[in-house]
Order: structure tokens, then C-alpha cells, then sequence
């Protein structure tokens, strides 16, 4: 069975430009539209322009040089990871960023424009994180390498 209401709400009718709702008795008038309209666009545009090259005399401009510090930071990422199975207390997430920010606060520079002067330093850096890790130090004491010198690495691309 079908209760009826007492209160029944007719249809909205449009007149002169106006909404007008009636409300068992009531009428209410307002505006179509009495706020200013807010379109949202969000554009998604490829860059129309190459990135920036790295200045002359910096690491990321020589491939070599760039290739290898990025193969160290590579083996410090993977190493950094295996520390949580050998059960490293600590932060629980791993920022696979902090690395390039230490760098930069110890060398002055973001990691590919530090100077090819001191790649050396760098490298020796790099190895040195490496090697603290909890893997680098267990591979140490058995004998096993962390990583590849330069030289051995820059072979290892030529053959490639």
C-alpha cells in the first residue's frame, strides 16, 4: 500500500531565467546562476624543448664518468636493500634520493655537475658508502667484491 504524503514537492519549472520551486505552498526564487564559474584545466604537454646538456668539465658530460658513478649508485641502492634482510634497525622506508642529496651537500653540486676533477673523490665517496653497508661489509670479510673499479667497468662497456 502506497503512503501518500501530505507535503508534495512539484517540479522545478524555469521562468523569466529563474528556478522556481514549490514547496507545498512555498515558492522559492533564485538566480540560474549566482556564483562565478571555476574551470579546472590541467594540461599535460611534453617538453617541447630538449633538457639542458651538462656544462663542459663535468662528470655528465663525460659518458664514461657519468656511466660509472651511476653503476655505484646503483650497487649503494641495492645494497642499501638487502640491509633490511640482515635485519638493519632504522628507518623503515629506504629514499633512493637521499644519496644524490648527500652528494650534493658534500660536493657543492648536483651529483653529474660535480667537476671531473673530483671524480676520484666521488668514486672513493661512493665506494666508501658501499662498503659501510651491512652486505658490503659481509662481502669484505668473505672475499667478495662490492664493485668495480673504473678501469674494469670501462672495459667491461667497451666489450659490451
Amino acid at each position: 500500500m502506497k503512503r501518500s504524503s501530505p507535503r508534495r514537492m512539484e517540479k522545478n519549472a524555469i521562468a523569466n531565467g529563474q528556478n522556481v520551486v514549490s514547496i507545498a505552498g512555498s515558492t522559492i526564487h533564485g538566480g540560474v546562476h549566482n556564483g562565478p564559474t571555476v574551470i579546472n584545466q590541467i594540461n599535460r604537454v611534453r617538453r617541447s624543448s630538449r633538457p639542458t646538456e651538462y656544462p663542459a668539465g663535468s662528470i655528465g658530460n663525460d659518458l664514461e664518468q657519468r656511466n660509472y658513478i651511476r653503476y655505484l649508485v646503483q650497487r649503494y641502492h641495492r645494497a642499501r636493500e638487502a640491509d633490511t634482510s640482515f635485519g638493519r634497525s632504522g628507518p623503515t622506508r629506504f629514499s633512493y634520493a637521499v644519496i644524490f642529496t648527500n652528494i650534493e651537500r658534500k660536493f657543492g653540486a648536483p651529483t653529474y655537475f660535480v667537476s671531473k676533477a673530483r671524480f676520484g673523490e666521488l668514486v672513493k665517496y661512493l665506494q666508501q658508502r658501499i662498503d659501510a653497508t651491512i652486505l658490503g661489509k659481509n662481502n669484505r670479510a668473505r672475499g667478495i667484491r662490492n664493485y668495480a673499479s673504473p678501469e674494469e667497468f670501462a672495459a667491461e662497456q667497451a666489450a659490451r
